[in-house]
């Protein structure tokens, strides 16, 4: 049997005003798949597709002629998972269309429904689609395969849970021969400017994964329906595949896409001193919470190559933490970033507006955050609602969102249930002016008369119209 996997085009959700955002680096969920089913002997193709014309997807297709098709699916993108699935069929009614990712994971009754989906890989994936693709070459039984959910006479049916992975080292490298690095040229915000002699954006940037999971269990995020539990690499595992990247594919800046990458402050020392044991010239980056930094630990990671770390802070707001279940303190905000820039190391601020409790009072406190410690950067998001999260359970039980709001092409909603989203960009415009120089505030406060005289935005991607909850793109830059 011959598998595709795919990693759909991106679909493009400008004309809801939301951003048209290029991917940084290759799809590690397919790749990882891709590595797996080659070292248990099956034929298998992986293809990223980001930028593909939904005429090339056809012609693939075509060209390949698949006996499966694998597609990985996101809840923001779930339009374009779909448009590959009936494509799939279309041309060839027979092969088996299989969907793994978070969405299909969350919403598998929803999408076996209304989809031309014959199977879906709920959470974990490697070890799964091994034994599914057995099953299928076979012709077992599906019931035998933990860990999927199918039709079954006209009905979902789902088989018990699959054990997750508890030596990752098992899992073999994702396999990067299937992608082109010169395609990723998405901007990744923090490569700017030179450090320890390097031009930054002349480094070839690469995501790479040391742990699965998350300790925590925040209110907005699905991380921990999905992963269940916080597990890691070993350092010499992990710097093996660095290596291997370093000396196969040139790549120089590494971006641990962990979701929180320094839980385990010995683990993350091991790795340190393996990258300098190797003498690995590189830069590298990560995402963390403000309550797992040590000073040693950063001293480490700083002789190591690391530029910058990413703070999940959302809020500087006591009662915004408490609130989405952060389990965080302002202190440990203030502390974390302190000590980071202390130690040489660019900053990053990663907030939300909007979340629960949320009011002018509670935006005035990350303001004044920002303004102590002076983050390198900051992003800024409005919160939205995911299926998996407890967010989505009150969203649905206040009226805000139902689940056949999955079967529209539309992007999550905003939490706009005590805030409507003007006043959600609002905040999010007076969080990133804090950041901002003098001329900089200006220039924002300016704008932001400017939106809430007339509606209009004007942002990277073009003029947008905002009120009273709708958005509608105007204008497109070209």
């Amino acid at each position: 049997m011959k598998t595709l996997l795919i990693n759909p085009p991106m679909y493009d959700q400008r004309k809801y005003g939301k951003p048209f955002i290029l991917p940084y680096g290759p799809p590690l969920g397919i790749a990882y798949l891709a590595s797996t089913l080659e070292k248990h002997g099956f034929v298998v193709k992986a293809f990223d597709m980001f930028d593909y014309s939904w005429e090339k997807v056809r012609q693939t297709l075509e060209k390949e002629q698949p006996d499966v098709v694998g597609i990985t699916c996101l809840t923001e993108q779930r339009a374009s998972p779909l448009e590959v699935a009936k494509l799939s069929k279309t041309i060839n009614k027979d092969c088996v269309v299989i969907m793994g990712g978070i969405h299909p994971t969350i919403m598998c009754e929803q999408v076996l429904e209304h989809w031309p989906v014959d199977i879906i890989v709920l959470g974990e994936g490697e070890e799964t689609i091994k034994e599914l693709m057995i099953c299928l070459e076979e012709k077992r039984a599906l019931g035998d395969v933990h860990g999927i959910a199918y039709k079954h006479q006209g009905k979902t049916r789902k088989t018990p849970p699959r054990q997750l992975i508890h030596n990752m080292d098992d899992i073999p490298f994702p396999a990067y021969k299937y992608f082109d690095f010169n395609r990723y040229t998405g901007g990744y915000e923090i490569l700017k400017g030179t450090w320890n002699g390097k031009q930054l954006e002349n480094l070839r940037f690469v995501p790479i994964i040391s742990t699965r999971g998350c300790v925590g269990s925040c209110q907005f995020c699905s991380t921990p329906f999905f992963w269940q539990k916080w597990r890691t690499r070993t350092a010499k595992n992990v710097v093996d595949e660095m290596e291997f990247l370093t000396k196969n594919f040139g790549c120089g800046f590494f971006n641990f896409a962990d979701d929180i990458f320094t839980v385990n402050k010995n683990r993350v020392i091991d790795l340190c001193k393996e990258i300098i044991d190797r003498k690995l010239d590189i830069v590298w980056d990560c995402e963390t919470r403000v309550n797992f930094i040590w000073e040693d630990m950063l001293e480490w990671m700083i002789k190591s190559g690391c530029y910058c770390i990413s703070f999940g802070v959302e809020s500087a707001s006591e009662t915004v933490l408490k609130a989405i279940k952060k389990k965080t303190t302002p202190e440990q905000i203030e502390h974390a970033i302190k000590l980071t820039k202390q130690m040489g190391m660019k900053t990053k601020m990663l907030l939300m507006v909007g979340n629960p409790g949320e009011d002018d009072h509670t935006v005035r406190d990350t303001t004044r955050m920002i303004e102590t410690v002076r983050p390198d950067f900051i992003s800024v998001s409005e919160a939205m609602v995911f299926p998996g999260t407890e967010l989505y359970e009150l969203a649905k039980q206040k009226g805000l969102v139902t689940d056949d709001y999955w079967l529209t092409d539309r992007p999550a909603p905003y939490f706009t249930i005590e805030n409507n989203l003007e006043k959600l960009l609002e905040w999010s415009n007076i969080i990133m002016s804090a950041n901002a120089g003098i001329i900089g505030k200006i220039l924002r406060r300016l704008r932001n008369i400017l939106e809430r005289s007339t509606g209009l935005r004007v942002t990277g991607e073009g003029i947008e119209y905002r009120k009273n909850g709708l958005v509608k793109r105007l204008v497109t830059w070209t």
